[in-house]
């Protein structure tokens, strides 16, 4: 897997689809829909290399999956590692967010 630099709109597209990850004990996909992806601000002399941007992603299930890092992947984009935090749980699942600076 190539490492790339993922910004906004590389994301902004697929709100609303699947990414996946493997269940640990078993052969079955974890979905995690992507349902939120905002630029945040960009701070002068802050350093960044891309512009700062935050998704949110929603898994429709009770467990809650630990902050880490999860190899995502999309049928359009590919395999993506991507570190996770859980943010809240829902009425319609967990929400898990990741920050890009």
């Amino acid at each position: 897997m190539s490492h790339v630099t993922l910004t906004y709109d590389d994301f902004a597209p697929h709100v609303g689809s699947d990414f996946t990850i493997p269940r640990a004990e078993s052969s079955e996909l974890v979905r995690f829909k992507l349902v939120e992806a905002k630029p945040l601000e960009h701070k002068p002399n802050s350093g960044n290399f891309r512009d700062p941007f935050q998704l949110v992603f929603r898994v429709a299930e009770p467990e809650v999956h630990p902050q880490g890092i999860y190899r995502l992947t999309h049928p359009a984009m590919g395999e993506q590692d991507i570190f996770l935090v859980p943010a809240g749980r829902g009425e319609e699942g967990v929400d898990y967010c990741a920050t890009f600076n």
